[in-house]
Formats: C-alpha cells, sequence, structure tokens
C-alpha cells in the first residue's frame, strides 16, 4: 500500500510515481472527491481532470479496514484541515497526516478551501481517544524553536502538551485561537 493521509492543491505526491517504480496499491479517504471538485473549481480546471477519485485504487471510508502484509489498519476520517483527511491506525501506531503536529507545534491550519476549525477539533478529539501509549506519526514537523525535527510522539504526549488541543482546551478556545 501507498497510503495518502490527504492531499492539497499547493503540493504534490511522490505517489504515483512510488506506484509506477515499485507496484503497490494506492489509496486515499473517500472525500478526496470533495477536494478535486474544490481546487478544480478554484482553478478553473477543465474537463479532462477527473474529480471522481479515479486516479486512487482505493477510497477509503470511516471504518474501513484494509491489510498489511498479516498487520490489520484501520481508516478513520478525521476530515478539518482538509475534507480527505484520514488518519490510519495499525496496531499501536497512528499515522495522523497534517491533523496534528508534535506537542509544541500544535495543530494544523484549518482555513485552506474545506478546512473548519470545528470539524478539525473534533477529529483530534477522536485520535486523542486512543490508548495514551498508543505512538502517534506526523507528517512534519517545523523543530520551534531550533529543536530537533521529530516525528514521533503518544497520545498521552499530545493529551498533556499540545499546545492547541491539550486536556483542558474547550472547542470554542480551539476554533477562535485556529
Amino acid at each position: 500500500w501507498i497510503i495518502e493521509t490527504h492531499v492539497h492543491a499547493d503540493h504534490l505526491s511522490a505517489a504515483p510515481y512510488i506506484q509506477d517504480k515499485l507496484g503497490g496499491k494506492l489509496g486515499i479517504g473517500e472525500n478526496i472527491t470533495v477536494v478535486q471538485d474544490t481546487f478544480g473549481k478554484i482553478f478553473n480546471e477543465g474537463t479532462e481532470f477527473q474529480r471522481d477519485g479515479s486516479q486512487f485504487d482505493r477510497l477509503f471510508k470511516d471504518g474501513d479496514t484494509y491489510q498489511i502484509g498479516s498487520m490489520t489498519a484501520h481508516a478513520v476520517h478525521t476530515p478539518g484541515h482538509t475534507p480527505a483527511c484520514m488518519t490510519h491506525v495499525v496496531g499501536n501506531a497512528a499515522f495522523v497526516g497534517d491533523t496534528l503536529f508534535m506537542p509544541d507545534g500544535g495543530s494544523a491550519r484549518a482555513d485552506f478551501p474545506g478546512g473548519d476549525a470545528r470539524t478539525l477539533y473534533k477529529s483530534i478529539q477522536r485520535v486523542l481517544s486512543l490508548p495514551a501509549e498508543t505512538r502517534m506519526f506526523m507528517c512534519h514537523d517545523y523543530g520551534p524553536n531550533g529543536r530537533e525535527i521529530q516525528w514521533e510522539t503518544t497520545v498521552g504526549e499530545e493529551r498533556a502538551h499540545n499546545i492547541h488541543v491539550r486536556d483542558g482546551i474547550s472547542e470554542d478556545e480551539f476554533v477562535k485561537m485556529r
């Protein structure tokens, strides 16, 4: 599998290239069609650009499972940053895309077309409801204040220390801040 957690109009993925070179199936959340339609209209793309997700082998729905060898992966719809954002949980690991950043980096933006801060907050709460020891892998990290780049934390660390969504920060506070 080559799994996309989300896409944007401002950057492209190497997934089709990797698939061409190595094989495998390409998957993304089913709401990629919403993102394709939104950006197709913004950029005045013609009808030759398909907006049906047909560029992918599988469009994941919330709750779908799939196999990676002998491991079962679970697709969790976590919109808010984009409508198509998905978190993929495999064992005690969650691949969260841009839904969350390292605790000192906070959370994803919600001001892109199709983004929504309230929806993002609710999605983050879904992720943070996983067991505290769940390992979380981030899409990117900006190394705030010059610290070394990191890519892994835990649900417990996020609950305790995330500057945007640690325990005690309400939905309204989050929306106002975002």
